[in-house]
């Protein structure tokens, strides 16, 4: 049930700074099919996310059409977009397309957050459109590697919304291209940064990070975002590969999936799918969410591997001491992830969760109420009765 009390925004809201990082063995266990809450939301609060590279509005056909962008978003009905690649050409006697987007889709109120200027003197960058109030911004420059190249400048942008008295943060960026040394460590660079800037602290409470990242689902950026656990909305919902998947067409050998929704655990994934259009060389990536009625007290995620990149389990435990923990296999390698809850350290075994196919989306299994007071979380690799590479962690 998506709750629309809010009233229609008009206008852009100035920035301001968006606070940042700093500030019984099997009793209960069921397998979470078609989501992953360890309880039924009652009136949830819901939200319909749409992700974006438009390309400047060029699309597959040549032609560039931001009025192409906005039918295709209107169709979709978002109560949050992010985009990335959008243009502001007003220096140059061009278009300003954030604005020309805002004229087109009445209702919605934005936040630009600005890259790079361009060698004719117009901007780049990525932009959020909220149909809720945007409260605080943030745009953020990442850091340019090497210092004196003239590859694009990147920034990420966020937002403090307001969605009917609940907080939603959100965020979206657009990570460096290539396959060399130099534009790989740049990226690298740049997903550090993006990671670093988050608020971890608020890990717990309803936030989303979006965009398009330049790496397929195997890249060994990926598990960093685990780590600092974010958790990739689509794996919550379908296979991590495949033709559903791809949000980047090419020629048949080169399509791809390179544009990601990450949520945190205060935050249940619905449904998640692509949609077809030449409007772009991206295709939009539209996700249904709602807020968990149930608060997230604790978090925290192991990765598996001997290189740590091989898959992860994350663990969310809720104020009345249910759990759900997700499960991924990350690595084409021939080895499965499994995971192993237990209530306290030395305490009784509550829940197994394991993912075998690399293919496969993210599996979740939950407990009921109670089940954990400081859990232990342990993670092997296995294949054929063989476990490996264990490693285990408290959330205390």
């Amino acid at each position: 049930m998506r709750r629309r009390t809010h009233g229609l925004i008009s206008g852009l809201i100035g920035a301001l700074a968006l606070v940042a990082a700093g500030a019984g063995a099997g009793g209960g266990v069921s397998y979470a099919a078609d989501g992953d809450s360890a309880t039924t939301a009652a009136a949830a609060l819901s939200l319909r996310v749409m992700d974006w590279n438009i390309q400047g509005g060029k699309g597959t056909d040549g032609v560039t059409d931001i009025n192409r962008i906005a039918r295709v978003i209107g169709a979709q009905n978002p109560d949050v977009v992010t985009l990335q690649e959008l243009h502001d050409n007003r220096a140059i006697g061009g278009v300003n397309q954030w604005q020309a987007l805002l004229d087109a889709l009445p209702g919605y109120s934005a936040h630009f957050a600005k890259s790079d200027t361009n060698a004719l003197g117009g901007v780049a960058g990525n932009l959020i459109l909220s149909k809720y109030p945007i409260k605080e911004t943030l745009t953020y420059q990442l850091p340019q590697y090497p210092a004196g190249t003239t590859a694009v400048l990147r920034s990420l942008g966020g937002a403090r919304l307001d969605v009917d008295g609940t907080a939603v943060r959100v965020y979206t960026t657009h990570l460096s291209a290539g396959v060399g040394t130099e534009a790989t460590e740049r990226r690298n660079r740049q997903a550090r940064a993006v990671i670093d800037k988050l608020p971890s602290s608020l890990v717990t409470s309803p936030m989303l990070l979006t965009g398009d990242l330049n790496v397929r689902p195997d890249d060994g950026i990926r598990p960093w975002f685990a780590a600092a656990d974010w958790i990739d909305s689509w794996t919550r919902v379908n296979a991590n590969t495949g033709a559903s998947a791809v949000t980047h067409p090419g020629d048949g050998l080169d399509d791809s999936r390179i544009d990601y929704v990450y949520s945190t655990p205060a935050l249940d994934v619905g449904s998640a799918h692509t949609v077809s259009t030449n409007a772009s060389d991206h295709l939009p990536v539209v996700t249904d969410l709602t807020v968990r009625s149930a608060a997230v007290t604790r978090t925290g995620t192991v990765l598996a591997g001997a290189d740590s990149d091989a898959g992860w389990a994350h663990l969310a435990v809720q104020d009345d001491g249910a759990a759900t923990l997700r499960v991924c296999d990350n690595k084409a390698d021939g080895w499965g992830v499994r995971a192993y809850v237990y209530r306290t350290s030395g305490g009784a075994e509550v829940l197994t969760g394991a993912d075998g196919a690399y293919a496969d989306r993210c599996t979740a299994f939950t407990t009921a109420a109670g089940a954990v007071t400081s859990p232990v979380v342990k993670v092997c690799l296995y294949k054929s009765g063989v476990e490996k590479d264990c490693r285990q962690r408290q959330l205390s």
